[in-house]
């Protein structure tokens, strides 16, 4: 199906373009992990949203997320790994799939950390960020994996099926029933070690031996998810329409730049929408 527009990411912009795309009659595709808005979701009291003052985060996107559904939003529960654009669309591709749209609204979130020392050295030479693309590289080997994602859980036990070990990293409370080759990790990861290859992980409570590391996270270098995408420092570079350096491709909320907040990001969200329809009808199939 070709999709007039594909949104990247399931928080308040994400959630507030989808909402406007439907009461614009645009067909749209919705693509994120199943987290919906995670670092909101961390947020035990919000105060200053409009109109919902003393709201958990995880409350606020609950209702995003069902005001979201509702509108009647193809939701794709896959992390979109690359974009590629084509004469007249773009290209999504996920762990499972690929995805066709005339549009593209890019609304990630930002990676509220850094990236680990030596990862953009060793992305693709032992580095990678997807467990179901490049986890039959590692049968029978040692992995690492880092993650801060609830949902990843269903890849740790992919990777664990076909690795003789897993080391793993989490932030967050794990299921009792875990695989018997999976060891729970100390320290917080810092570095990533190797000469040709990773061959091991720096951490703040010692170095541990692998042979490759699986970084699982809600937002990935934005750099790597599109040709040609402008940054300007650590988010998408826009204009006031919210478009980005690629012609059909918009962004919102965090990836979009400061202040990192609600209103702001839904209010982003369904400018750029607007845009990307003006877009559309400026440039028909």
């Amino acid at each position: 199906m070709l999709y007039d527009i594909a949104i990247v990411g399931g928080g308040p912009a994400g959630c507030s373009a989808a909402v406007t795309a439907a009461n614009r009659s645009l067909s749209a595709v919705l693509f994120d992990t199943g987290d919906f808005g995670l670092a909101l979701r961390k947020s035990p009291l919000v105060k200053n949203y409009l109109g919902l003052p003393d709201q958990s985060g995880a409350a606020l996107m609950d209702a995003f997320t069902a005001h979201m559904r509702a509108a009647g939003t193809a939701v794709v529960s896959h992390k979109v790994l690359s974009i590629m654009p084509g004469k007249a669309s773009f290209y999504l591709a996920t762990p499972g799939d690929v995805y066709q749209a005339r549009s593209i609204l890019l609304c990630p979130g930002a990676a509220h950390g850094k990236a680990l020392d030596g990862e953009e050295a060793y992305l693709g030479r032992g580095v990678s960020y997807c467990a179901t693309c490049d986890g039959y590289l590692y049968k029978g080997r040692t992995i690492g994996v880092v993650t801060n994602l609830p949902s990843a859980w269903e890849e740790v036990e992919f990777l664990a099926g076909l690795a003789k070990e897993v080391k793993l990293w989490a932030d967050f409370p794990l299921p009792e029933k875990k695989p018997g080759n999976l060891r729970i990790m100390e320290g917080r990861p810092l570095k990533i070690l190797g000469e040709e290859k990773t061959e091991a992980l720096e951490t703040t409570a010692g170095t541990v031996d692998m042979d490759g590391l699986f970084l699982l996270r809600e937002t990935d270098p934005l750099e790597k998810l599109l040709p040609g995408l402008a940054l300007k420092g650590r988010f998408i570079q826009v204009d006031e329409k919210m478009a980005t350096s690629v012609p059909g491709v918009f962004a919102a909320g965090d990836a979009a730049g400061y202040p990192w907040q609600i209103n702001k990001a839904a209010g982003e969200g369904q400018k750029a929408l607007l845009s990307a329809a003006s877009w559309l009808r400026e440039n028909p199939v």
